[in-house]
């Protein structure tokens, strides 16, 4: 029981930093936030990725977490790709670690139940997407980088793909 209830507790947790995150995301105009928050956002989606393929029993979401690991690692690679370009000459190189909000939710990832960890996995992934897609429609139409605002929308319709694939993973969980 007392399981149970850590386990509501944390993603209610999780559900109120998401929302808090995607309203910042929302928000973010400047190429040192932008690329802040897309790289901590890709380090995320790889770490619980292969939280997932550790721990997780349902196919499905072993291939998601597959693609969720070699789509966002190839997000990262065009981000330092980007990063080289001499239009983003003077942009705060990304972070190498995850910052407190996303390390709270990878430790809540691994103290899931067995029984709970896939919907857990999925809950966050729907709202760590929902995040990602705040991000790179808001930087794409309003960023003061072009290099930056070109990797956004280019990377936008794989993140909302992803997003639908979750929440159909989800709702069938």
């Amino acid at each position: 029981m007392a399981g149970e209830i850590k386990n509501t507790f944390d993603k209610v947790t999780d559900a109120v930093g998401g929302t808090v995150g995607k309203m910042n995301a929302s928000a973010t105009t400047t190429a040192d936030s932008f690329v802040e928050n897309a790289a901590i956002g890709d380090l995320y989606e790889i770490t619980a990725g292969s939280l997932a393929l550790q721990r997780s029993r349902n196919e499905h979401v072993r291939m998601m977490a597959q693609m969720m690991i070699a789509d966002h690692t190839t997000s990262t690679h065009h981000l330092q790709a980007a990063l080289e370009m001499n239009e983003t000459a003077g942009v705060t190189p990304p972070p190498m670690q995850l910052d407190t909000r996303r390390a709270t939710m990878v430790k809540h990832l691994e103290d899931a139940p067995d029984d709970a960890f896939d919907t857990t996995y999925l809950d966050q992934q729907v709202l760590a997407h929902e995040e990602t897609v705040s991000l790179m429609r808001s930087y794409s139409e309003g960023g003061d980088n072009p290099q930056l605002r070109s990797l956004a929308l280019s990377t936008l319709p794989v993140v909302e793909r992803h997003l639908t694939k979750m929440k159909e993973m989800r709702a069938m969980i």
